[in-house]
């Protein structure tokens, strides 16, 4: 019945082909494509380690130290029911300051961070956006108090209860 079909109808017959064909090149460019971006990607990540071992991004290779901070516990401003822990690092200049200075510098972005957390609200902290919020307030106050000192703030954990 197929046969009949595309013998009277010609054109019905080279749409179908074109279909057919442009249907088997689509999937073999796309599988292609995945294939070459994964040789890339895994190239271009394996040379970044021969430059820098052990890290990837060289902004933090050389000079740099990650200090822990204490986990901040504390309850939300609304209510003593909801209480928030927050878990986090800082990334600092090595060389710009002392080990004292740096024990007083941490100190005090603890204290800070403290303070700022007990002014947050449960609905300013929910879904992604108040999870990047968060970040970026806590990494725009670590460094205001730090100034160069501090290159970044890293979130490790969050939680809310």
């Amino acid at each position: 019945m197929l046969k009949n079909f595309f013998r009277e109808n010609p054109k019905a017959a080279a749409a179908t082909a074109i279909f057919t064909l442009t249907v088997f090149a689509a999937i073999g460019g796309a599988l292609l494509g995945s294939s070459l971006v994964d040789r890339v990607h895994t190239q271009l990540i394996e040379e970044r380690r021969e430059d820098n071992p052990g890290m990837i991004n060289p902004i933090y290779v050389k000079g740099s130290e990650i200090i822990g901070l204490k986990p901040i516990v504390t309850n939300l401003l609304s209510s003593s029911d909801h209480w928030i822990r927050i878990e986090a690092s800082i990334i600092l200049v090595k060389d710009s300051l002392s080990e004292d200075d740096h024990a007083v510098l941490v100190k005090e972005i603890e204290q800070d961070f403290l303070l700022y957390a007990r002014t947050l609200g449960p609905r300013q902290l929910e879904g992604t956006r108040g999870l990047l919020r968060l970040r970026d307030d806590l990494n725009e106050r670590a460094k205001m108090r730090g100034g160069n000192n501090v290159r970044e703030l890293v979130l490790e954990s969050v939680v809310i209860q």
